[in-house]
């Protein structure tokens, strides 16, 4: 199944996304209603030559077989279901026989990748889809085309490109300075029960006491 899986997927390009896309541009038809044809003429293509023709050819073969039974024998061995009450060859030679199975072998393995390729092109199809979301409901969490990296990075960006909002400095430093160094000046606490110095009239404040320079220029 894993060989059938991948040769399916390797033909689907080839076999449905080409014929669609020249539907569009030769026939200018939507994408929905040049999907729509083209599964249309596949699956018509798929019940003719992998059911109704090997139906009739195996009819001819066996002699005891009629048509709905050959093409009874078409549908099981197609759809894997492998019943084993109808075998083609039972009545022939060895030689017949054996060729038989080979045939049918191949006719099974191709028969296989058809149906397969089938199946996924109507996958594909927008009536399909809305047949199953309406049975099976809207799926939570779907993202078509963007993924979730790719989310993850762009809000990402988005946020980066966003303009820087400055705020003021807590703290301002002036550009002023003076030549002279600034005097250390040292405030003492006021002594309890004393008024500030500000506070006391002038004739309660004590005396300065003089100079050394100018006791000495007075003696």
């Amino acid at each position: 199944m894993l060989l059938l899986s991948s040769l399916t997927h390797a033909l689907l390009p080839w076999v449905t996304h080409t014929p669609i896309h020249n539907l569009q541009v030769f026939w200018g038809l939507s994408r929905n209603h040049a999907a729509l044809l083209h599964c249309s003429v596949l699956a018509f293509c798929t019940a003719t030559l992998f059911f109704l023709l090997p139906a009739g050819a195996l009819c001819l073969l066996e002699n005891d077989w009629s048509y709905l039974e050959s093409l009874y024998f078409c549908f099981i061995s197609l759809s894997t279901t492998g019943l084993v009450d109808f075998l083609p060859g039972r009545t022939q030679s060895r030689a017949a026989r054996q060729g038989l199975e080979f045939a049918t072998s191949c006719y099974l393995m191709l028969g296989l990748i058809v149906l397969l390729v089938v199946v996924e092109s109507l996958w594909e199809l927008e009536q399909v889809q809305a047949i199953l979301r309406f049975f099976t409901g809207p799926r939570q969490g779907e993202l078509k085309g963007v993924g979730l990296d790719e989310l993850v990075l762009s809000g990402d960006m988005a946020g980066a490109e966003e303009e820087p909002h400055y705020t003021l400095p807590i703290s301002t430093i002036s550009p002023a300075f003076s030549d002279s160094p600034a005097t250390p000046t040292t405030e003492l606490p006021p002594i309890f029960g004393l008024p500030p110095k500000e506070n006391v009239p002038p004739s309660l404040r004590p005396n300065p006491t003089p100079d050394l320079c100018q006791s000495t220029s007075t003696t």
